[in-house]
């Protein structure tokens, strides 16, 4: 599947829209040294002049890179958000990373095949539902994009002939809805064709943690911004996984020598060219349990 490798599902968006995305990061960088979590995709992401899709999994991007579905075991329902309606922010429930969206199921699945261009009404959706994931699986070699802009500005992909029936002909993104959103676009090239799976959502916002030190932790990307320490998913010093957190002033480095955002796609690539030279293999940073002190394990960079 012709994705980029740190980022799946991937956006692809208009010219204007890169143009100006791209500007609005650069003009960011240039004012402010703003904490970005592992800043090196930033910078691709703005040399590139697109946008990686965001959805609910932003832990499980933190953690490894890449966008993996939160969808449950079969059979079990994610946890229900306790709100009033008001889609206001939460205390993380237990089981749930501060930060992110605590997600429930809503409905039932719906399954399409996709084999031409087609416009899906959500006009029956369930009122409460704030989100729509739609994953595509390839039946056969095929580029298409889907999502709700009608002027096909939307996330978009490509399968082989290889990737079906392999993990890699599968790729997923969840929409927002809001009262404007009454259509589902997919548009497929001629010989292509994928099914589709739709699956309503209602995700509920939660609040970042806080530690005995004052410190923020949890997942990046929620209604109270970037934390002191971000999830990730590291190794232990035994060699097995352990899950905790990384500093994100750590994170924030794009390389040992480096402390400083780029403020132009230029100096981006001259940093890009530096690292690679003088860190072909990249660097650790430490994992820290959630008091911010305890080392747990390393994050591997580059």
């Amino acid at each position: 599947m012709n994705l980029p490798p740190s980022s799946e599902p991937f956006a692809s968006f208009s010219g204007e829209r890169s143009a100006a995305i791209r500007n609005q990061l650069i003009d960011t960088a240039a004012r402010a040294r703003a904490p970005r979590r592992r800043p090196m995709w930033a910078i691709a992401l703005v040399v590139a002049g697109a946008l990686a899709g965001a959805g609910v999994s932003t832990a499980a991007f933190a953690a490894s890179g890449t966008f993996t579905p939160n969808t449950p075991a079969a059979g079990r329902e994610l946890p229900a958000a306790t709100d009033d309606g008001s889609g206001a922010a939460i205390t993380a429930p237990p089981g749930t990373a501060p930060g992110s969206p605590v997600v429930s199921l809503i409905g039932k699945t719906q399954s399409l095949l996709i084999d031409a261009p087609t416009e899906l009404s959500l006009a029956d959706r369930p009122g409460d539902a704030t989100h729509v994931r739609v994953t595509l699986t390839a039946v056969s070699a095929a580029s298409v994009s889907w999502g709700t802009d009608a002027g096909g500005n939307n996330p978009s992909a490509s399968f082989d002939a290889a990737d079906v029936g392999q993990a890699s002909a599968v790729t997923w993104y969840d929409f927002p809805l809001d009262d404007t959103t009454t259509t589902f676009f997919f548009d497929v090239d001629a010989d292509g064709a994928v099914t589709a799976t739709m699956q309503y959502l209602r995700q509920v916002p939660t609040h970042l943690a806080v530690n005995a030190r004052g410190e923020t932790y949890g997942v990046e990307g929620g209604p109270d911004g970037t934390p002191d320490l971000i999830s990730v998913g590291g190794v232990a010093p035994d060699g097995s996984s352990v899950e905790g957190y990384a500093r994100n002033t750590d994170l924030n480095a794009f390389s040992p020598d480096h402390t400083e955002l780029p403020s132009n796609p230029a100096e981006a690539l001259a940093w890009q060219e530096e690292r690679a030279e003088k860190y072909p293999n990249g660097w650790d940073v430490d994992v820290y349990d959630s008091d911010g002190v305890t080392v747990i394990g390393s994050f591997h960079i580059g």
